[in-house]
Parts: C-alpha cells; sequence; structure tokens
C-alpha cells in the first residue's frame, strides 16, 4: 500500500540514502540541497512515498512566495519515482497536487531526471505544458569511468590523450584542494567569468557548498597548477554514481599547457576511487545537441567549441525529459503563459520576490551571484 508524508525538516538520511540509488546524480533534490538553498531564501518541502516502508518516490520543492499570487517554485531533477508502475507515477503526482493545494503553492517548475520520460509522460497527460526554458541541461555528455584508466583514455581522440600526457610532461600538477584555497578558485572564477561575460558563484557560496557537502565526501575542489601558479580550477559533486563537474574556471594563461584537459582526467580518476560510475562534464547547448544529433559539423568558438571539448572525453550524450510548467490554479493555460511572463521581466520579479527564480530559471547552469545552482560554463575549448 502506498503512503505519503510530507516534512519540512533539515538533514534527512533516508531521504538522501534513496537519492543515491537513483541515476543522473539527483543532488538537487538532496536535503542537504535544500539546506544550501535555504541561504538564498529558499523555503522547502519534501513530499516522500513509501510502499512496505520502502521509500519508492516522491520530491523535494523549494518554494518562494509570490506576493498577490501566493507560492512558486521549482523541482529540479523530479520528480522522483523508483518505478514504471504507472499507478505509482500516478500516485506520486497525485499526492503533489494534494500537498501545493494545501500549501497555496499556484505554480512549481519540474523537471524530471534522466529515465524518467513515463513520470514527463503523466505530467502531459495532466496539462503541464513544455517550456524550453529548462531547470537542468537537457543534454550532458557522461564518460563512463568504470574501466580501467587506459580503456577509458583509448575511447578518447588522439589529441585529448596526447593533451592529457602533454600537460603533466611539461610539468602541470593537479591537487585536491582545501576549504583555504576556496578564495583562489573565486578569484579564477572572476577572470574566467569578465573574459566570457556571464556572473559567478559568491565565495560564500562556495564555502556553503563547502561546508555542506565535503564533510560527507560529497565534493571536492581541484587545482591544476603550473610553477606555483593555479591555471584552472573545478569544483565536482559526487552523489550515488556519479561525479558532476559544477564549476569550471582557468586563468586563460599558459593554454598551450593543457591544463583544463589533465584537470578534468583528474577528476575523473578521483570519482573512479570513490566507486563512481559516470563522470558528468556539464550541459551543452540545445542549438549544439541539435547539431550534433543531425551530424553537422561545430563552431569551433562558443557553444559549439565547448561542446566539442566536453564531447572528446570519450562522451556519450544523454538526455533528460524537458521542463514543464504545472499550474494549480484554473485556468492552467493563462497561469502557465504569466509566469513565464513575469520572468522576462525581471526588474518586476527582482522587486517581488529578489531575482533568485528568475536568474536560476533563465540560466540555471550559471550559477551567479544569487547562488542559483547549476554550474558555470565551461569554456575550454583547448
Amino acid at each position: 500500500m502506498l503512503q505519503a508524508s510530507v516534512s519540512r525538516k533539515g538533514p534527512d538520511p533516508e531521504w538522501d540514502s534513496f537519492l543515491e540509488t537513483r541515476p543522473d546524480c539527483c543532488y538537487q533534490q538532496s536535503s542537504l540541497w535544500a539546506k544550501l538553498k535555504a541561504a538564498g531564501g529558499w523555503k522547502h518541502l519534501r513530499l516522500v512515498v513509501r510502499e512496505h516502508d520502502k521509500i519508492v518516490g516522491g520530491a523535494q520543492m523549494l518554494l518562494r512566495p509570490l506576493p498577490l499570487f501566493g507560492v512558486i517554485g521549482y523541482v529540479p531533477k523530479g520528480p522522483i519515482v523508483a518505478s514504471e508502475d504507472l499507478a505509482v507515477q500516478e500516485f506520486v503526482l497525485d499526492q503533489m497536487e494534494r500537498v501545493a493545494r494545501a500549501e497555496h503553492i499556484f505554480f512549481l517548475k519540474m523537471q524530471p531526471p534522466l529515465g524518467a520520460d513515463g513520470v514527463a509522460q503523466r505530467l502531459l497527460e495532466r496539462g503541464a505544458y513544455q517550456n524550453d526554458i529548462n531547470v537542468v541541461p537537457m543534454a550532458t555528455p557522461l564518460v563512463d569511468i568504470r574501466p580501467e584508466p587506459e580503456a577509458i583514455l583509448a575511447r578518447m581522440p588522439a589529441t585529448r590523450r596526447s593533451n592529457i600526457r602533454r600537460a603533466e610532461r611539461r610539468g602541470v600538477t593537479v591537487r585536491d584542494g582545501t576549504e583555504a584555497d576556496i578564495p583562489t578558485f573565486h578569484h579564477l572564477m572572476g577572470i574566467h567569468a569578465k573574459r566570457q561575460g556571464y556572473g559567478f558563484a559568491s565565495e560564500n557560496y562556495i564555502h556553503n557548498l563547502w561546508s555542506l557537502f565535503a564533510p560527507v565526501g560529497h565534493f571536492c575542489l581541484m587545482l591544476a597548477e603550473y610553477e606555483g601558479e593555479a591555471l584552472a580550477a573545478s569544483t565536482n559533486i559526487r552523489f550515488g554514481d556519479t561525479v558532476i563537474n559544477q564549476f569550471q574556471a582557468d586563468s586563460g594563461r599558459h593554454r598551450n599547457l593543457n591544463a583544463n584537459s589533465l584537470l578534468h582526467w583528474k577528476v575523473m580518476l578521483w570519482g573512479k576511487e570513490r566507486g563512481c560510475a559516470w563522470y558528468d562534464i556539464g550541459g551543452i547547448d540545445m542549438e549544439v545537441v541539435r547539431a550534433i544529433v543531425n551530424d553537422e559539423p561545430l563552431p569551433k568558438t562558443g557553444p559549439g567549441g565547448r561542446a566539442s571539448f566536453k564531447m572528446s572525453f570519450g562522451s556519450q550524450m544523454v538526455f533528460r525529459p524537458c521542463a514543464y510548467d504545472v499550474s494549480y490554479l484554473w485556468p492552467k493555460r493563462l497561469t502557465s503563459r504569466m509566469i513565464p511572463v513575469l520572468i522576462k521581466l525581471r526588474p518586476v520579479l527582482d522587486f517581488l520576490i529578489g531575482g533568485s527564480l528568475s536568474l536560476h530559471v533563465r540560466r540555471p547552469w550559471l550559477s551567479d551571484r544569487r547562488r542559483d545552482q547549476e554550474g558555470s560554463k565551461d569554456t575550454s575549448t583547448e
């Protein structure tokens, strides 16, 4: 018999352990992530569905009040349903609607995780609307890091293997960072962001990430250095069987040393040593994905260059369902159209709710100063 419960508590080891058994590195659904987002003013509500005392699904909703309307929120990589059973999927969605109405939540943006096509279909059948503004990237290159290191290298193009080995021969070293290295990493992010023209996370945000995820072994900061100078660095979250490259930054100096190639390789080995099966290099723009699917040549710069770099590690492209706008107010169509308009009217939304939702929904992978989550663009094209 299926049973549902609702929780607002902070640490929830049982829920987090369930998430670690799921594919797609669903750390954005974890109680650790809810605590991190709380620093940015987000409330959370966790729906947990059990069958015979075993968790089989649920969803963590990150929520914010919208004056005069009610509560809006988003569900990154959720809802989670550990079953293809239609009855279980329907029950989870029924309970989400029940909770939303009880809590005066009138709008949720959801994006189910990898492999949850059945849940996505159920959302469509219930009147949800697809939206091209995603919560997490729809397309992600994954590297299978289960084979032996030499076999992983063998799947890469000769140029990428050569770049990795050349970096080591020329004296580039990669080390695990400590909390004391966060200012250095943040400095690199600032250089990187200024060069590319986008926002970046605050130093305090990185410290919060460290304090929550590092003590439980879910976080690493790695730095690539040459003659004592930090050339590149990345933060990575390990959750379940995946290590995901969250933020990547470099100084732009000594690019001929291929520090970024070596850095990614060392992160793969770090994840492999900890039992991970996959390395998620970060999302790819959908326009580029369409070019890849259609076997069209990619530009060597901009999104095309970044995609080529990420795919050159022997990656395989995986696709998540798109984002869905779910309204619990009638008429649903009007409500679903109204929220994107508010989001586009950023000055108005900033005035109403501080801008956090607009930044998350419009550029979820940047996780900028407003502490959104999905990682900075990796602009490395060495």
